[in-house]
């Protein structure tokens, strides 16, 4: 579907690409500038739309795009061999932040896209964030130790649980953050605090013996 932009070189393909992000990230969808990002670009409309047809595809390419973005980041910073779930997921917490703050742009056209969006538009954008969500979580609970889990706690319930934690606490702190993304850096150690003061809370409602 996007074959002449992809067929580009590639130093033009990043320029689009980076001149996209920052325009989205900034403004949100309904305020992003195709004719700001033209000029950035140093293309003229026809070709934009040569390459996307329409803002709502150009939108999407570059949410893609970024999504790929984030698979990559994360597979720089490989987990630790440990088997205690909750300290997995104090490791992921950890990485999640070095992105943000090595990517900043990124994360907050994903916030941008998730509040400013048009709704039709938003319930695409969800729908790929949970495809990537089960194509990706699975790999962070493999071998997993669930031998700590008190009896009648079911090692795939919990996962659940701790899925639908992990999702409201980040909703969280992009609802605190919003706008204030440079504050979220400034209160890393404080946000770390008090994500595994979280985890603790989980973990000793589901392991059989306090660790």
């Amino acid at each position: 579907m996007y074959n002449n932009f992809e067929n580009l070189n590639e130093d033009k393909k990043k320029k689009i690409l980076d001149v996209c992000i920052y325009e989205f990230a900034d403004k949100g969808y309904d305020k992003a500038s195709t004719n700001s990002i033209i000029k950035e670009a140093g293309i003229s409309k026809g070709i934009l739309f040569h390459y996307f047809k329409n803002k709502k595809n150009l939108f999407l390419y570059i949410l893609d795009h970024c999504i790929l973005e984030m698979i990559t980041e994360y597979k720089k910073y490989p987990l630790t061999e440990t088997r205690d779930i909750f300290q997995r997921l104090s490791e992921l917490a950890v990485i999640k932040l070095k992105i943000t703050q090595a990517r900043p742009y990124i994360i907050k056209l994903f916030m941008e896209g998730l509040t400013k969006s048009p709704q039709d538009l938003r319930s695409e954008i969800e729908k790929k964030y949970l495809q990537v969500s089960k194509d990706i979580m699975p790999m962070f609970f493999e071998d997993i130790d669930y031998s700590d889990f008190r009896s009648g706690v079911e090692p795939s319930k919990a996962i659940q649980v701790i899925i639908l934690f992990l999702g409201a606490l980040g909703e969280k702190y992009l609802n605190d953050f919003k706008g204030k993304e440079q504050e979220l850096f400034q209160n890393y150690d404080k946000i770390m605090e008090e994500y595994n003061e979280y985890l603790e809370i989980l973990k000793y409602g589901m392991y059989g013996v306090r660790r």
